[in-house]
């Protein structure tokens, strides 16, 4: 048998990002995949939608096919240069399929993997059969004229934008308004993100019946890729989640769960819950994950960002972007609203616009603080509108 200090299951965001907080510690680790290194999020998710995305906002622009594997080439470039640089730190990397056939010992194929830790980190796959919006990310779905793209999330709202963009017809299937299961988003958000979107050439339509479509794409959403069986030791819940403390510990005490396995999804989540599982391991559970502070972009017509939680909010403020100078000349149409709690303190953060990262970024920093004073920012920039919201709250306070 091989023995580790840690064995990851999974290349995605979620085991990438714990790999390499622990070789930078010294540890000795072993990565295991079946598939691709990098998980979908690399190959056929948030890096080649962010590439087709801004090749979608240039006005000249390559055919499709030219676009899908000019960003396939970027993707091979990143997966190469990631994994060499894990491998130079000392990683042992496993192709195949993983198996926890002891609480310490990990089968794939021949070899046993014993270690002190096991961090799972599997993935999700497609709700429900059919083409997926990777595979169309990925070059493996090829449109053709009309497209038919069913669920109005995040996936399905990016890339009808995406494809919009690039000559196609697109219909976008949802029930009542867009990005209706995010709570985080005001309904006055996904309005002002339909309209754009009917302006840029998709028709939106609540069911399938009268739409002709070449090719159908289901962004229905994903469920977890974990496979009990392939994993005993470790419980899941109804939904087929992986179930942790706030730690990211299992039930099962030295293995921890992090990535789409378990609940919130996203690439961001996780690679905030890679280092919260991996400081668990190394500081003895120093630090809980906490959703709230993971900053989530989606890149549509336009650009929505959202950080905090709605929820514990009690004062709210709103202002158009425009009242900032630089926004005001370059997107003068995109909206902020804050919130902060009783105490005072920012605890929510929603953002409209055509950039708004710069913005969500610096209220993820400033996220739980009670910001009494002006701060100092770099003019022009979009951060100086934190200092507009900041008066106008000071003002709601007294």
């Amino acid at each position: 048998m091989e023995h580790f200090d840690v064995v990851i299951v999974g290349s995605g965001p979620g085991g990438y990002m714990s790999a390499k907080l622990l070789l930078e510690r010294g540890k000795s680790v072993a990565l295991v995949e079946k598939s691709v290194f990098g998980g979908v999020c690399l190959n056929a998710g948030c890096i080649p939608k962010e590439g087709l995305y801004k090749l979608a906002l240039e006005k000249s622009k390559p055919r499709w096919k030219v676009a899908v594997q000019m960003v396939q080439g970027k993707v091979i470039e990143i997966r190469d240069t990631s994994l060499k640089a894990l491998l130079s730190k000392g990683l042992t990397y496993v192709e195949g399929d993983g198996e926890l056939i002891d609480e310490r010992v990990i089968k794939v194929g021949n070899r046993r993997l014993t270690a002190s830790h096991i961090i799972l980190a599997c993935g999700s796959k497609q709700r429900e059969p059919g083409i997926s919006p990777e595979d169309v990310l990925r070059g493996w779905a090829i449109p053709k004229n009309n497209v038919c793209i069913v669920g109005g999330g995040a996936a399905g709202c990016e890339l009808a934008f995406i494809l919009s963009s690039f000559g196609f017809k697109v219909y976008l299937v949802r029930e009542d308004t867009v990005l209706k299961g995010y709570r985080n988003i005001p309904e006055e958000f996904a309005l002002k993100l339909e309209d754009a979107l009917e302006r840029c050439g998709v028709k939106l339509v609540e069911n399938t019946k009268n739409v002709d479509a070449d090719l159908v794409i289901r962004a229905t959403g994903r469920i977890p890729n974990f496979c009990q069986e392939r994993f005993p030791f470790v419980a899941v819940d109804e939904r087929g989640f992986v179930r942790t403390d706030s730690f990211l510990e299992t039930d099962t005490k030295g293995i921890f769960a992090v990535g789409d396995i378990v609940p919130p999804m996203g690439a961001g989540y996780a690679f905030e819950k890679a280092r919260v599982a991996v400081r668990s391991i190394l500081y003895d559970k120093e630090r809980v994950f906490d959703p709230r502070k993971v900053p989530v972009i989606i890149s549509s017509a336009y650009q929505i960002g959202f950080v905090g939680d709605v929820k514990d909010a009690k004062i709210f403020v709103t202002k158009p972007l425009g009242t900032n100078p630089k926004a005001y000349v370059t997107e003068n149409d995109g909206i902020i609203s804050v919130g902060f709690d009783d105490s005072g303190r920012l605890v929510y953060c929603c953002l409209i616009g055509r950039e708004v990262g710069e913005i969500l970024n610096l209220c993820a920093t400033l996220l739980g603080k009670n910001l009494e004073e002006h701060l100092s920012f770099a003019h022009p920039s979009y951060g100086e509108i934190i200092n507009e919201i900041l008066s106008i709250k000071q003002e709601v306070c007294r």
